[in-house]
């Protein structure tokens, strides 16, 4: 740092100028290592404290970093919580989707994941429902009425039009016409939910998560986990239905 003092602070000028609050501050922005080697008049400045009086300038810097620190150290144990709920999560999808591949059968399969999400992802209620469109093929169809309800798309439009997307996932408050759909006798016990319309041969697959918790779904959340299990089921039941235009493939509803 270069001692040569700015021209309005030189002892010719002082007398002739009078030296405003802003430039002080400014010189000191562009000039931080201006107090190298001035400690003293460090310690002679003072701020206001409140009602404890003044303390010098070192030690407001002092307390300003104390400050910060907490602060950052707050930020990062926060990132390493979320870092290994995220690790459990990813341990628990991997498992789950495992477990669905050993599995035969799209009855087998759909209550295998039911149960998964039940156990291993801390839900109240899990609630699917099979949307019959052009109609299912028949190897499909006969294991969803046996393991899911079946309804037809038009006749669940009045209730769920809104989550009948496919790829749209939508978190957070239902209306309660979406509740008592999907839910039925248990939609008192959720407050907020997750649901993933899943394209499947002839239809979608409406996945449903309930928590008594307002706050476990909210709708900027990350949906990752919820759409790589989807995928996985979605991929898992095409492999139950005969390829378009094989023997058998006629549609049923």
């Amino acid at each position: 740092m270069s001692d040569k003092p700015a021209p309005w602070l030189s002892p010719r000028a002082e007398d002739s100028i009078s030296v405003s609050a802003e430039q002080v501050a400014e010189y000191l922005r562009d000039h931080p290592d201006f107090f190298t080697g001035r400690e003293p008049l460090l310690m002679d400045l003072v701020l206001p404290h409140g009602s404890s009086g003044s303390v010098s300038l070192v030690e407001r810097q002092l307390t300003l970093l104390r400050e910060r620190n907490q602060g950052m150290r707050r930020r990062l144990n926060e990132m390493v919580r979320t870092a290994r709920f995220n690790h459990r999560l990813f341990e628990r999808t991997l498992e789950l989707t495992l477990h669905l591949m050993e599995t035969r059968g799209a009855g087998a399969r759909l209550q295998q994941l039911a149960q998964g999400l039940r156990q291993g992802f801390d839900l109240d209620a899990v609630a699917m429902h099979a949307i019959s469109r052009e109609g299912f093929p028949p190897e499909l169809a006969a294991e969803l009425h046996i393991a899911l309800p079946v309804t037809s798309e038009a006749d669940a439009q009045p209730a769920v039009g809104n989550l009948l997307r496919p790829g749209r996932i939508v978190c957070g408050l239902l209306r309660q016409p979406e509740l008592e759909f999907l839910f039925g006798e248990y939609e008192a016990e959720v407050a907020s939910a997750a649901v993933m319309p899943v394209e499947i041969p002839g239809g979608l697959l409406l996945l449903a998560l309930g928590s008594r918790d307002p706050d476990h779904f909210t709708p900027d959340m990350g949906t990752l986990f919820i759409r790589f299990l989807g995928d996985a089921i979605a991929r898992l039941l095409a492999e139950e239905a005969p390829p378009p235009g094989s023997a058998g493939a006629t549609g049923t509803a």
